[in-house]
């Protein structure tokens, strides 16, 4: 069994299409890429990488990479305890339509709720929505705005504003880190009292 630096590597080779000026058989532990592990999870460890910017390579739920915008490690499991969370609301976003599905408000009426949202987070500016989803199973909207213009984010939807940085990630890798964020700030709450 070749060690998981090779078998990541190879991953790599594919996606960063060296397979169109190089042999295969050139991967290596070592090449394309030079990876350093930076953590192990209990379903699998992160490394990092560089190519024209910093990446992050995933072994979570099977090989993928992100960049590294901005993040550091502990940001990244924060984006993932974020998304786990989401997921388990079944989210819905403004980008899909469920026609006959009584529990999801139309995408209209999804725009229109998270425009709202977003002018009680930021009162009195031009707002944009960054990502916006509907929860399903909570049966409430959950935002990630940003005044017209601006790099900062904040998500409106749950028990307290967060400011969310990272503006070279996506918007969706924000709004999970937010969240993580703030079911850290929660347990840390609920732990003082």
């Amino acid at each position: 069994m070749s060690p998981i630096e090779r078998d990541l590597n190879e991953y790599l080779f594919f996606e960063f299409g060296f397979d169109l000026e190089e042999d295969e058989s050139r991967v290596s532990e070592s090449w394309p890429f030079e990876l350093r592990k930076v953590a192990d999870l209990e379903d699998g460890s992160i490394f990092e990488f560089d190519d024209d910017e910093p990446f992050f390579a995933l072994t979570v739920g099977g090989f993928r990479f992100l960049p590294k915008a901005g993040m550091d490690v502990a940001a990244l499991v924060r984006q993932f305890m974020g998304a786990r969370w989401i997921g388990s609301r079944n989210p819905v976003g403004l980008d899909l339509s469920v026609p006959g599905d009584c529990s999801v408000p139309s995408g209209v009426e999804r725009r229109r709720a998270l425009e709202v949202l977003g002018q009680e987070v930021l009162p009195e500016r031009s707002v944009e929505i960054i990502e916006g989803l509907f929860l399903r199973t909570e049966q409430k909207y959950l935002g990630l705005f940003r005044a017209a213009g601006e790099a900062e984010a904040i998500i409106g939807g749950l028990s307290r504003r967060i400011v969310v940085p990272f503006p070279q990630a996506s918007g969706w890798r924000r709004l999970a880190w937010g969240v993580g964020q703030w079911l850290k700030d929660e347990a840390a709450v609920s732990k003082a009292g």
